[in-house]
């Protein structure tokens, strides 16, 4: 049973990193980079950091961010809770 329960939430936290590397690369690439690590104008390298989905979150409520605050407000205010954490999971995944 209890490898059942393993497997499955391994799976599932495939599948929800693979959503979104999706989602990821339509919303956040063209200033994080394919890979997180650009670094431009309007985006910093975020390969390798932690701690992603309290920083969407705070971004999508405003009790988040500096600068890029107001970009990254319109970039994921279509995004739901759920996309939210499958974007968390890939770009934490990231190095």
């Amino acid at each position: 049973m209890k490898k059942t329960l393993l497997i499955l939430m391994a799976g599932t936290s495939l599948l929800s990193a693979a959503e979104g590397m999706k989602i990821y690369g339509a919303k956040c690439a063209e200033c994080h980079g394919a890979d997180g690590k650009d670094i431009s104008v309007s985006g910093k390298a975020i390969a390798g950091n932690k701690g992603t989905l309290a920083k969407l979150q705070g971004y999508k409520n405003g009790s988040f961010g500096g600068e890029q605050k107001a970009t990254m407000q319109g970039s994921i205010a279509d995004v739901s809770e759920a996309d939210l954490q499958s974007v968390a999971a890939y770009v934490d995944g990231l190095k």
